[in-house]
């Protein structure tokens, strides 16, 4: 089918390359364990397993950030007479994580920081960090796996487009979402479990030059025509924009390849998940 010929045709990337992979290859190990819960292992080589260990990484930071930090934030808490002791240390932890950066995605008023875990548990993180300090919320310290959820289906498009990932939403509708990833050159189509229905690859190994001007309006244009379920609009759009060489253009065109794409639509919704939990 035509994904698995753009898929074959693709002109390699090195790994190492990437800032996602080498961020990634730094700091798996640490985490190696709830990665595993999430089954997902300290040797991927998978572009999207990468981005999604990431995120579940950069939440255990995120996580890892707000705890270690607690006790002296509550000593300093008992020193403070212009507080109370919940709202100083609140306020400490909010200072903290906008002073670090830490990545993080807006839901119903709230903030998520670690979305390992529900959204009421992030509440918890984020406005009542107190209670971190206390029974049972001091468990999730040293036992994180023990409220683990299913980030991606609870979290689905709005942990895909956030900082947690570099990736760029380029086009939605009711049950997908498709994200370019700049890094790797392809586009995923996220589904609303938050699972991977496909990936399309961009630019391929016959490329002599690989055009990058206007990338996103051209990105565009092309998912404009696989919403459209329009596979003629598509595989023109591809070439028109040079995101396939003439060589592989005419490859799909010929008689034996239109024989095994006609059997298929352009997109097919929930075909093709990933393995992710």
């Amino acid at each position: 089918m035509l994904y698995k010929i753009l898929s074959k045709r693709k002109k390699k990337i090195k790994l190492n390359s990437s800032d996602q992979y080498r961020f990634y290859v730094e700091n798996a190990t640490k985490f190696s364990s709830v990665l595993s819960y999430y089954h997902l292992s300290t040797g991927e080589t998978n572009p999207l397993k990468i981005i999604q260990a990431n995120i579940i990484i950069k939440a255990l930071m995120n996580k890892e950030l707000i705890e270690s930090n607690l006790e002296r934030i509550s000593l300093d808490a008992t020193q403070n007479t212009e507080l109370r002791g919940d709202e100083f240390i609140k306020k400490s932890v909010w200072k903290l994580l906008e002073e670090e950066n830490a990545p993080y995605f807006s839901l119903e008023k709230s903030r998520i920081y670690v979305p390992i875990f529900s959204h009421s548990l992030n509440i918890i993180y984020n406005e009542e960090c107190s209670k971190l300090l206390e029974f049972p919320y001091d468990n999730l310290v040293k036992n994180p796996k023990s409220s683990c959820v299913d980030l991606f289906d609870t979290y689905n498009f709005k942990l895909y487009d956030s900082p947690f990932t570099s990736l760029i939403l380029i086009k939605e509708d009711k049950t997908s979402s498709a994200f370019y990833d700049p890094d790797f050159e392809m586009v995923y189509i996220i589904n609303n479990q938050g699972r991977l229905d496909l990936e399309i690859s961009l630019y391929d190994k016959y490329l002599k030059h690989v055009e990058k001007h206007h990338t996103l309006i051209k990105i565009q244009e092309l998912m404009e025509k696989f919403y459209d379920n329009d596979y003629h609009g598509f595989v023109n759009s591809l070439y028109k924009n040079k995101f396939i060489s003439k060589k592989t253009f005419n490859y799909i065109k010929n008689k034996k390849s239109l024989t095994i794409i006609r059997q298929d639509k352009i997109y097919s919704k929930g075909k093709f998940s990933d393995e992710v939990l």
